[in-house]
């Protein structure tokens, strides 16, 4: 189960950087290409196999709490595939 964790931990080791770059920009300007829009990416399944799949990212802003961030992955490739 990744609820609570980093959406990192299912993204290739290649892509990781560019994860965490995107984040800590999003963090600063509070503005993003990504979130709210399909994108088509690989994931890391539990069983270590990479397929693609589409990631659609939302995120939401508390006054007390800050951003919070949530993900659905659609399997594009697979025996789960959409």
């Amino acid at each position: 189960s990744l609820i609570g964790q980093s959406i990192g931990a299912i993204l290739p080791v290649s892509f990781r950087e560019q994860h965490h770059s995107g984040f800590a920009r999003f963090k600063l300007t509070e503005q993003s290409k990504v979130v709210n829009h399909p994108l088509e990416l690989a994931t890391i399944c539990s069983d270590g196999q990479t397929i693609r799949s589409e990631h659609y990212i939302v995120a939401e802003k508390d006054a007390a709490s800050g951003w919070s961030f949530a993900a659905t992955l659609r399997p594009l490739e697979g025996p789960h595939a959409c």
